[in-house]
């Protein structure tokens, strides 16, 4: 039942769910990317929107029913309901407020006057205990019964419980009683015994008092679209409509109230329902207050307007709008409930008619029907009107429900227009942040491949390097002996005669020792340009240990070596003696070309020892300068892992960035779509409002 007001509240509960994800994933987006978290400021909105989810979704329609004896309570309350749940030959019961909730299965709990309760809940025993207890002889129906149980017994018992004797009712408090201007009121057929009747019913009672039925609890498993509803049973209003204590108080927390009138021909009597709406609690909340008279199919089509337009002149109009009267038939809608689920339609039918508990009018439809069960539902709908029920409750009674779906949409609506600001700020802080995926992918490529180039440069081309300056073959050696042998040819040109010739060699010699010295530093910046062309150019030139070759060669040691050779430098030569008798005799000469010949060849043998020296020097050198530049080599290829890693970070971070920003874009996508759908739907909600626009 009131489809409507269920579809709306799962529209917007469904609204609050979606908002929370949209807040769930905004929060998880924001510390993800290590963002201020958008909704800190918002905590305060975001708890009083899941308060009014709660309240919504625990919400309770309080349906209060009040009405005449002999209205039809039950059986309307079942039509409502869609349930035969109240037994509907039971009689009124005396100072009972009957509610009916959802439970996840039948059962009853009930309260006495003094205090006890007793729980039942097994289907035959609620439905005996509804039939038997607390039961309103139709003896007692012309005398206001729930006032005299509340105001006499129920409160004289109280007094004297515990006191061990029986209750005292002083005789003042029944005079008041009986002096009320309700209780004489009440008095509609003029009764002569009146007030001793009155006291006729509370001497019977007095004793038993504490078996006054105050409140039953009945918990039903309904459909889904009426778990949050629940009735209100209220005594009734006796005769002339008079509203005891108790049930003023639950007037005030209804949302929505119906008195029930049955249709007596076209004869409306109004002082009972007149009354009941001089009561404060009704006049209070008068705008949810309806009057439904029952038993339509007793009236024609043509009539039912008639019979509107006169309760509306006769029931209190400046408070009853005539919107708010609604002529049902429960019966009908029973029937529909009935023969909605049943498959053989006409075999209930003809089993009912021969109980003899068909009602005249179910037959006429189903005649009219043809036997189709579509055709025949609906125009037992039609003699129900209960459509009218439902659709003035979903419009008019809950006009607090609806006002609070549009607090919440309100609620949401402000927390989505507020993060879009800053979700718009954060989404441009990031766009400028974040550098271009793509170019950091060729960077990270680029430096890949220098990468590679070094590790070929420390795996292969240092080793090259140094291996091209070393061996037998090496430059070193070749122009290292080149210049030996050049020597040699140079000086042996020198006439060992001529009286320069030491001269000349001494100039040779100290020419090559100079040549030698120059060799070692080109050869040594010849590496180094090699190494700084071929590998790396050194951060730190500083580090190449440059030397220089010094023999040991100086004008001195060419005159030590002059002296030293020339004692050896002689030759030896004959001569003879004597005239007659010649004698051969030999004598040591001093041979300058054999001295030349030892000075040279010392002089050679030194600077061959200067030509080990300098390859030695060299290649030394040429190690020590590959260990240089591979230690160079070392720490760029540490360098550009370093960058490689930063820029992998930094692409990792752009691409992140660049996800974060799409994921905000889109949640920004969606927060503008959710604050639309709930204008939209906002806007249909704020129709049921205003009740007021319709008469």
């Amino acid at each position: 039942m009131i489809t409507d007001y269920t579809s709306r509240k799962n529209e917007i509960l469904a609204a609050y769910e979606r908002f929370e994800n949209h807040i769930h994933t905004l929060t998880l987006i924001a510390r993800e990317a290590e963002l201020p978290d958008p909704t800190e400021q918002l905590m305060a909105s975001l708890k009083d929107a899941q308060q009014k989810a709660e309240s919504i979704r625990a919400d309770r329609f309080r349906l209060m029913i009040a009405g005449e004896a002999k209205s039809g309570k039950s059986t309307f309350i079942n039509a409502y309901l869609g349930v035969e749940l109240l037994p509907m030959d039971v009689k009124q019961c005396t100072s009972s407020i009957i509610e009916i909730k959802y439970g996840e299965r039948l059962k009853l709990n009930s309260t006495y006057a003094d205090g006890r309760t007793e729980s039942i809940d097994d289907e035959v025993a609620v439905r005996r205990f509804l039939k038997e207890n607390a039961a309103l002889n139709d003896e007692w129906r012309d005398i206001p019964v729930p006032t005299i149980n509340h105001e006499i017994l129920v409160k004289a018992g109280l007094r004297g419980r515990g006191k061990g004797r029986e209750i005292h009712i002083p005789e003042g408090d029944i005079k008041d009683l009986l002096a009320a201007p309700e209780v004489q009121a009440a008095n509609i057929h003029n009764i002569v015994d009146y007030d001793a009747k009155i006291r006729r019913y509370i001497k019977e009672k007095k004793d038993n008092w504490k078996n006054i039925v105050t409140k039953i609890e009945i918990f039903f498993p309904f459909k889904d679209e009426l778990k949050g509803i629940e009735i209100i049973d209220s005594p009734g209003v006796c005769a002339r409509g008079g509203v005891a204590e108790i049930t003023s108080s639950y007037i005030e927390k209804a949302n929505a109230i119906i008195f029930l009138k049955p249709i007596s021909g076209q004869a409306l009597e109004s002082s009972q329902f007149n009354e009941f709406l001089k009561n404060a609690s009704v006049e209070r909340n008068r705008e949810a207050l309806f009057l439904v008279l029952t038993r339509a199919t007793n009236v024609t089509p043509a009539e039912l307007n008639l019979l509107k337009e006169e309760a509306h002149k006769q029931f209190s109009t400046g408070i009853l709008k005539k919107r708010n009267i609604i002529i049902v038939d429960s019966k009908a809608e029973l029937y529909v409930n009935r023969f909605g689920y049943e498959e053989n339609v006409q075999g209930q039918i003809l089993l009912l008619n021969a109980e003899g508990t068909l009602d005249d009018f179910v037959k006429s439809i189903w005649f009219d029907a043809m036997g189709d069960k579509s055709a025949f539902l609906d125009g037992l709908r039609q003699k129900s009107r209960f459509d009218l029920i439902n659709e003035a409750l979903s419009t008019f009674g809950r006009k607090a429900h609806y006002i609070a779906f549009s607090e919440l949409l309100g609620v949401i609506s402000k927390v989505y227009n507020r993060v879009l600001g800053d979700l718009q700020f954060q989404i441009d802080m990031l766009c400028q942040k974040a550098e271009d995926p793509i170019e950091l992918g060729r960077k990270i490529e680029d430096i890949k491949e220098e990468l590679e180039n070094i590790k070929y440069k420390m795996n292969v081309g240092v080793d090259e390097i140094v291996n091209s300056y070393s061996g037998e073959f090496s430059p070193i050696k070749e122009k290292a002996e080149f210049a030996v042998e050049n020597f040699k040819k140079k000086v042996t040109s020198i006439d060992p005669d001529s009286a320069k010739a030491f001269e000349e060699l001494e100039r040779h010699s100290f020419q090559k020792i100079e040549e030698f010295k120059l060799l070692q530093k080109d050869l040594q910046h010849e590496v180094v340009e090699k190494c700084n062309k071929l590998l790396v150019a050194l951060s730190d030139a500083n580090i190449i240990p440059y030397t220089s070759l010094e023999p040991d060669f100086s004008e001195e040691t060419f005159r030590q070596i002059k002296e030293t050779t020339e004692k050896s430098s002689v030759e030896t030569r004959s001569y003879e003696e004597g005239l007659t008798f010649k004698e051969t005799k030999t004598h040591s000469v001093y041979s300058q070309p054999k001295h030349f010949g030892n000075v040279k060849n010392n002089i050679s043998e030194r600077l061959r020892r200067i030509q080990n020296d300098l390859i030695g020097n060299l290649e030394d050198f040429i190690v020590n300068v590959g260990a240089q530049y591979m230690s160079e080599l070392k720490k760029n290829f540490d360098k550009k892992i370093s960058e490689l890693e930063a820029i992998k970070k930094a692409k990792m971070d752009a691409e992140r960035i660049q996800a974060i920003v799409g994921q905000l874009e889109d949640l920004r996508a969606a927060f503008s779509i959710a604050i639309s759908e709930n204008n939209k739907l906002n806007g249909g909600i704020k129709k049921y409002e205003q009740p007021n626009r319709l008469q």
